[in-house]
């Protein structure tokens, strides 16, 4: 329980309401008997003792929903305006931006848990998932109880929560999941924030140790509208930092954070293969076994094998070390750790099967990051042809779809353009858009609609010593599709790819 004054930094409210009369900040604050015993943003899942905060969204506004919060027995009532009516007893309390402050309040209310820990956030467009899961594996290794909070899913330790499909959950379900790690008992965590959820300001109310940025390349615009809103979006996370920031000087937008953060009050490190960087990635020896690198430093260097495959994913490392070693981690506990990694799903996922071929799976669906996952392929598989499968979502990004045609013509040497969560769009004008880039830099493509007969295609177009990359699922278990959600799991459609071939899978 806390009392409604204990929710609240003075000026954050701007006044009140209760049977009628009106209050000031300072009176709301000095009612004696306003305690609250959670917190809600959805009025059906308010109850007794809540306050509710009605949050103006994009297709609904929750102030409409302040008469059923009532009828649930809230306490009190968080509102941009206060709703005309009789509310016996409910305290109404009015704020300028409500979505701003149910972050902060909910973060006070379960008694601001990442002061308990030790936290490490992570935004940019590309390897915010990769980043995250190496730097909990690092703490791991370490002797901290590790939390995770991610695009896969959320982990305390070896146990897998449901992030039911957010990144980045609302938040007041962010602080409650913050305060639920630090009651098990973890002394880390780390989180990916996106770019939607810092704009929409789910992460107000958490600080981090570390912040991380990776990248910036296009995605999202069908949201944020242009790139410099997009980076803007992803500035915000800087903000939140309380210790340090590591930036990624590789990219443009990397060099341009990294340049404004230098005016601030806290130590800016740099990461990347830039001589110049704090933390450099160098001396790469790519393989479909792993990669080798050096994580160059003043300190010393530090030589690193990892089964991930890729340089990008050497760069995603180098971030990750980077963090643990500001913390005071030694280099051989972040040697062993990257030399035994979790599974980081669908990405750069090399499927063992009987064919006579390769098969990766990765989770690339912007432009940059297929672009960079086909050159990795043919780094390191130089001798045989790179055969790619993939699609573009419907309703998101349009922008990006002749975009990725273009990575895929100029980078792979035979293309396939099949669906891709195509939603309410039709997937044949969705892989038409992609064409109009392939075919700028190939004529070697074809076109399949279903997903699950665009990559049984590609696995036909294979001969022995070939690659095929399976691009833009990666984890996803289901299909989006016009008539709603389908299950569909990459692995299994390739593998009954394979034995519809002929070949043990």
């Amino acid at each position: 329980m806390k009392h409604i004054d204990e929710l609240f930094a003075p000026g954050e409210i701007l006044s009140g309401q209760l049977d009628g009369k009106q209050l000031t900040e300072e009176e709301v604050r000095g009612l004696p008997d306003f305690q609250i015993s959670g917190i809600a943003y959805d009025s059906r899942t308010a109850g007794p003792g809540d306050l509710f905060c009605a949050i103006r969204g994009y297709e609904t506004d929750g102030h409409r929903f302040i008469p059923q919060a009532v009828g649930s027995g809230v306490t009190a009532v968080l509102c941009e305006e206060i709703p005309e009516g009789n509310f016996p007893g409910v305290l109404f309390i009015r704020a300028e931006n409500t979505r701003h402050l149910l972050g902060p309040a909910a973060a006070r209310f379960y008694d601001m848990p990442c002061d308990s820990m030790t936290t490490v956030g992570v935004t940019g467009t590309n390897g915010k998932t990769s980043i995250t899961s190496l730097t909990r594996d690092i703490f791991a290794k370490a002797g901290y109880k590790a939390g995770l909070i991610g695009t896969i899913h959320n982990m305390i330790g070896d146990e897998i929560l449901d992030n039911k499909g957010r990144t980045t959950p609302e938040s007041s379900d962010m602080q409650a999941l913050l305060a639920h790690m630090r009651d098990q008992g973890c002394s880390f965590v780390a989180a990916e924030g996106s770019s939607h959820a810092l704009y929409l300001d789910r992460l107000n109310g958490t600080r981090f140790d570390y912040s991380i940025f990776t990248n910036l390349t296009q995605d999202h615009i069908d949201f944020h509208k242009t790139m410099e809103d997009y980076y803007q979006a992803k500035k915000k996370l800087f903000a939140m930092t309380r210790r340090a920031d590591i930036i990624n000087i590789d990219d443009e937008h990397g060099r341009r954070l990294y340049g404004e953060l230098q005016n601030g009050p806290l130590p800016v490190y740099s990461y990347g293969f830039s001589p110049e960087a704090d933390f450099q990635t160098k001396d790469l020896d790519l393989s479909l076994q792993g990669t080798e690198f050096t994580i160059g430093r003043k300190d010393g260097d530090i030589r690193i094998f990892t089964p991930v495959i890729g340089d990008f994913m050497a760069v995603n490392a180098t971030a990750a070390a980077a963090a643990a070693l500001l913390e005071g981690i030694d280099a051989e506990t972040i040697r062993e750790a990257l030399a035994e990694p979790s599974e980081i799903t669908g990405r750069m996922d090399l499927v063992k099967t009987g064919a006579p071929f390769e098969v990766i799976i990765d989770y690339a669906h912007s432009p940059d990051s297929l672009e960079k996952l086909l050159q990795t392929v043919k780094d390191i598989h130089p001798d045989g042809k790179v055969v790619v499968v993939f699609g573009a979502n419907g309703d998101r990004d349009k922008a990006k779809r002749p975009m990725m045609g273009r990575a895929a013509g100029a980078n792979a040497d035979f293309v396939v353009v099949t669906s891709d969560n195509p939603a309410s769009e039709e997937p044949q004008a969705i892989i038409d858009a992609v064409v109009e880039g392939v075919r700028e830099k190939t004529d070697r493509y074809e076109t399949v609609i279903r997903r699950q007969d665009g990559i049984r295609r590609a696995a036909e177009l294979c001969e022995p010593g070939d690659v095929l990359v399976c691009a833009g699922k990666g984890h996803e278990l289901q299909e989006i599709l016009q008539d709603g959600y389908h299950p569909y799991s990459e692995w299994d459609t390739v593998r009954e790819a394979v034995r519809s071939l002929g070949w043990e899978a």
